[in-house]
């Protein structure tokens, strides 16, 4: 499933769900379950979750709000959400997705379904990363290029240099193409 363990907070305040989150995930994940929102921001001082499984109806805040009190904390407004609920209304996803998260998924859920969304999610996270590390060399190519195509040098410098800086470009137009199409995929995964 991962090549590496990835940290997974579940909270949901039923703990018969808790405990079917746990025995599903654990054997591919580090999983830390939560059954309230006091009990994963206590987790959040201590451990930084590579994702989070988030119930929406919970007795003491509901899952709405934890995200936004996520968002607004500096440290963990990226972190990413997955909703895991009983609510299956389309506003209630709406309102899920516009808050950030990266999926919406029904409960009762099905044990492959579950792990297989998790790991198209990790997998969607990680290429956006590689291309967002990518894109950093490419811009200051682009710059050091378009520095060097100013100056006057032998005849077919310039030709060549705005070859390169041409070339540089589309690959960043590339670049962001994908970047876009994870982000998409990211937003209607959850909705098909």
């Amino acid at each position: 499933m991962a090549n590496e363990q990835k940290i997974i907070f579940v909270v949901d305040d039923n703990n018969g769900n808790l405990i079917a989150c746990k025995n599903i995930l654990m054997p591919y994940y580090d999983v830390y379950p939560a059954q309230s929102a006091e009990k994963m921001f206590e987790l959040l001082e201590h451990i930084k979750p590579d994702l989070i499984l988030l119930d929406v109806e919970m007795p003491d805040v509901n899952g709405y709000d934890m995200v936004r009190k996520l968002k607004s904390n500096e440290g963990h407004k990226n972190i990413p959400i997955i909703f895991l609920s009983a609510r299956s209304d389309s506003a209630s996803e709406m309102e899920g997705f516009s808050l950030g998260a990266l999926d919406y998924i029904h409960k009762p859920f099905f044990r492959d379904l579950l792990l297989r969304r998790i790991e198209m999610h990790f997998s969607l996270i990680a290429y956006r990363e590689i291309f967002s590390g990518i894109k950093n060399p490419v811009n200051e190519i682009n710059k050091m290029l378009d520095e060097v195509a100013g100056v006057d040098d032998p005849a077919k410098l310039p030709e060549r240099i705005e070859n390169l800086n041409k070339s540089a470009k589309q690959l960043l137009g590339t670049i962001d193409s994908i970047l876009d199409m994870s982000k998409i995929w990211d937003k209607n995964a959850g909705g098909q």
